[in-house]
């Protein structure tokens, strides 16, 4: 191979690297500046679309734990919107990392995932950090990370419960601050949150100092139902009165140490006198140009730009060195 050929294979290179460079840069800064669709998110005007709706009839909800994959989430989302549900749950680790990046990343792709309905988030571990991504953060760009609201003579309660660098004090006393007599008055009684207290020896991932504090505030309000995720996989409990649906399998890798796991979402269908839940499945979908894309706008166009000046310089010193090169090159040929 004569030093030409070499020259323009170098040049070749650099300009990829250079164009790659540019891409990740525009990608990320796009991310940055994109907004969720009006209907994502915990605030009082998305929560108003179901308070001011409902004529009695069935109606169907859909929770999702654990998505943190683009690929396979994607393709849940198309099944998830042909349920047709009156509301969606993301019930934590939405992202795969506690940073403004990967957030914004997400931001970014949730039109696409179709939902037309209201979206609830409730924090995940994986979204939240007390020094990368605080819950302070979570909950100015999501919304109130406890809050709740009627539809359809149905109570739905949203509650952060999280590990143990996070005080879970709030929720529990969230929790307090609803009068038994009143919450009687509803048909059912849903709360969603991440970990869920341990209630079966099949879901070992993680314990709170304080689940079971939860596990008793649950049975004293009448709780029918508590959603929770955490646990990549699908599990049901019942505990003294209280239904556990444990689904982790929005898109993260299974836990299939006590069995073998499905990634799906779980929908729940409630009317008069019923409240009925199917399972929705999928399967593990790894995209080549989503794992780039994801990782050109979280990792390196974030990099790039956080040291731009010095990759500035490195790419005038490598068009420098390339240019004498070509001169030296052509000239001796």
């Amino acid at each position: 191979m004569n030093k030409r050929n070499i020259f323009v294979g170098t040049l070749t290179l650099f300009a990829f690297v250079l164009g790659a460079q540019i891409f990740a840069c525009l990608s990320a800064h796009h991310a940055r500046m994109s907004e969720f669709p009006p209907n994502f998110g915990n605030f009082i005007e998305v929560r108003a679309v179901l308070e001011n709706s409902g004529d009695g009839r069935p109606y169907t909800f859909v929770v999702v734990g654990d998505p943190r994959s683009p690929g396979t989430f994607e393709d849940l989302a198309r099944d998830i919107h042909v349920a047709h549900p009156a509301f969606v749950v993301i019930l934590g680790d939405w992202v795969d990392g506690a940073s403004g990046d990967w957030h914004a990343y997400y931001r970014q792709r949730a039109a696409g995932f179709g939902f037309a309905c209201p979206v609830f988030f409730t924090p995940g571990n994986h979204d939240v950090d007390p020094k990368g991504f605080p819950l302070e953060h979570f909950e100015k760009e999501y919304g109130p990370s406890n809050f709740s609201f009627a539809h359809n003579g149905d109570l739905f309660i949203f509650i952060s419960h999280l590990d143990k660098r996070f005080s879970n004090r709030q929720s529990l006393e969230y929790l307090g601050s609803f009068d038994q007599r009143e919450l009687a008055a509803y048909r059912n009684r849903f709360v969603f949150m991440h970990i869920p207290p341990c209630v079966s020896p099949d879901i070992q991932e993680r314990h709170t100092a304080d689940e079971k504090e939860f596990e008793r505030a649950f049975e004293a309000l009448g709780i029918d139902y508590v959603l929770a995720a955490d646990f990549h996989g699908y599990n049901r409990t019942s505990l003294g009165n209280v239904e556990y649906i444990v689904t982790g399998g929005g898109g993260a890798r299974l836990h299939e140490s006590r069995g073998r796991q499905f990634h799906h979402a779980v929908g729940l269908t409630v009317g008069p006198g019923m409240v009925s839940e199917r399972i929705i499945p999928a399967s593990a979908h790894f995209k080549v140009h989503e794992w780039l894309d994801m990782n050109l706008t979280v990792h390196v166009g974030p990099f790039i730009l956080k040291h731009h000046i010095v990759f500035i310089l490195l790419n005038i010193i490598t068009a420098i060195i390339l240019f004498a090169a070509k001169n030296r090159i052509f000239k001796n040929s």
